[in-house]
């Protein structure tokens, strides 16, 4: 196949997709009705973090594969693939929000297309959307969808390692074009109906957000035995049928994928009067996680009113600066609502909606000029910070670890009192001279 792939929307699936495809060494072409962005990538600027992630763009701009066009017509004309990549935010109700996708496929429908295109969704909709967009689509062009497993942070590095590739169609013969892209790979591939497809990807994550829930519950249950999550859960984890993956404790799911999906699964679950309360359960104990993290920081230091509370990460998860529903700006909330002043430092994050009187800092020792410490996301640098240097800046010596990327050990020994989820809670050793010793 000699011509260009066309990808309308260029968020983190579509760029991911876009770089993917770049380095397997496809011609692709970019559309956004965004402007400004537009000109920001032709420059060779992402629109958004992720390691690796602009030298890649920038290189394949410069050697030719990549191209960016505001003209959906211009972007697609000579596509016999588009790949549909826009987003489906949750309404008030948990339903998924389709206009976008709607819209995109309204705007196809209007372009003069050189050949009989097959137009892929990659945007994650709940099961029974491309049925009902089919015939719509199959008027101008074919219909495929072929969800995604991309992790923010990752997002390239997954797209060329995927575990599977999915691909719905009301015929297998349709999506064999699409398939083609990936050959180079070598990965299997699951051929299956459109809403299959759908359930595929909207229930591996909703299992994905429970098994994460379930850590948390571990979590909570060794807080109130005295017990250590880190070793009941890593011997969870080491049974072949359950893995490790996702068995790690915090202060919840949050980010654009987990909450929403499972949202959508479960809105689609009551329309159909369906069972739905592991997905029901699943949000609700969500919803409580950061709460332990409030109260477990209010049990060490009392009342919030008046206090600083210095916060380590913003962003819902490490590698990413994106912070769309992060669980952070949630605890935030709270603890401003309450009578805190916020503090916060986040790697990547530069900018973000902190309640009056709060504020963003340049470093992580910045944000200990307070009373306590929260972490809030689990950014692997925040383990090499010494507790020494920041133990004399926290006036009421206590660390509360959400993430539990802090070595407890090494915080006590500083002289904190370190709280973890579901660790066991460590204080400053006493001091003991040698006289009384004697």
């Amino acid at each position: 196949m000699n011509r260009p792939i066309c990808i309308m929307g260029t968020g983190y699936v579509g760029m991911a997709c876009m770089i993917g495809l770049a380095e397997l060494g496809w011609t692709v072409h970019g559309c956004d009705n965004a402007p400004e962005r537009i000109e920001r990538l032709r420059a060779g600027t992402p629109p958004y973090r992720e390691d690796g992630l602009q030298e890649a763009l920038r290189k394949h701009v410069a050697n030719g594969r990549m191209h960016f066009f505001n003209s959906l017509e211009d972007a697609a004309k000579d596509s016999e693939l588009v790949l549909v990549a826009v987003g489906t935010p949750s309404r008030d109700d948990g339903s998924a929000d389709l206009a976008a996708l709607e819209s995109a496929l309204k705007e196809l429908a209007s372009v003069r297309f050189a050949a009989w295109p097959t137009i892929v969704v990659r945007s994650t909709v709940p099961p029974g959307t491309c049925d009902a967009f089919a015939s719509f689509v199959e008027k101008w062009g074919e219909l495929v969808y072929a969800p995604e497993f991309l992790r923010e942070g990752t997002a390239v590095r997954d797209f060329l390692n995927p575990s599977r590739i999915v691909v719905g169609a009301r015929k297998a013969s349709i999506a064999v074009p699409y398939v083609r892209l990936f050959e180079a790979l070598q990965k299997r591939v699951i051929f299956t109906s459109l809403c299959n497809a759908e359930l595929v990807k909207c229930c591996s994550n909703a299992f994905l957000a429970m098994k994460v829930t379930y850590a948390n519950e571990v979590a909570n249950l060794c807080d109130a035995l005295g017990a250590n999550s880190d070793d009941v859960l890593r011997g969870i984890g080491y049974d072949p049928r359950i893995g490790p993956e996702f068995l790690r404790p915090g202060i919840g799911f949050g980010g654009p994928c987990f909450e929403k999906d499972v949202k959508s699964i479960k809105h689609v679950a009551t329309q159909l009067e369906s069972s739905r309360e592991l997905f029901s359960a699943t949000l609700r104990a969500n919803d409580l996680q950061p709460m332990r993290v409030i109260e477990t920081l209010a049990h060490e230091i009392g009342s919030f009113e008046g206090a600083t509370i210095g916060v380590w990460g913003l962003a819902f998860k490490a590698g990413t600066d994106d912070i769309r529903s992060s669980l952070a700006l949630r605890i935030v909330e709270e603890l401003a609502a309450r009578g805190a002043t916020i503090t916060a430092y986040d790697p990547a994050v530069h900018l973000a909606p902190l309640p009056p009187g709060s504020r963003l800092v340049r470093s992580a020792l910045e944000a200990t000029d307070a009373d306590a410490l929260l972490v809030l996301t689990d950014w692997p640098e925040f383990a090499l910070v010494d507790p020494v240097l920041f133990a004399p800046s926290l006036r009421r010596r206590t660390v509360v670890d959400g993430c539990n990327v802090l070595d407890p050990r090494r915080v006590a020994s500083a002289g904190l009192v370190y709280r973890g989820m579901g660790r066991t809670a460590l204080r400053a050793p006493a001091r003991v001279s040698y006289a009384s010793a004697l």
